[in-house]
């Protein structure tokens, strides 16, 4: 009984270690993609305010149409 109890231990304490491993891993491949993710917003931001600045520029003034009345 106490062979099973021993292997049960191992198998427990090589499982959590593999795990912290593997979690520690991926932990840096997500904050990498994060960072990335938040340099392509800020991207996206400035450009979206570069374009509604010259968006805001480019504003046509309408003019009135004079129209002949046929008599």
């Amino acid at each position: 009984m106490s062979m099973i109890l021993l292997t049960n231990l191992a198998l427990w304490v090589f499982g959590f270690v593999a795990g912290v491993l593997v979690g520690r891993n991926n932990v840096k491949t997500v904050e990498k993609s994060v960072d990335e993710a938040l340099y392509l917003y800020d991207c996206a931001v400035a450009e979206l305010n570069e374009l509604k600045a010259k968006a805001k520029k480019k504003k046509r003034t309408t003019t009135k149409k004079t129209t002949k009345k046929k008599v």
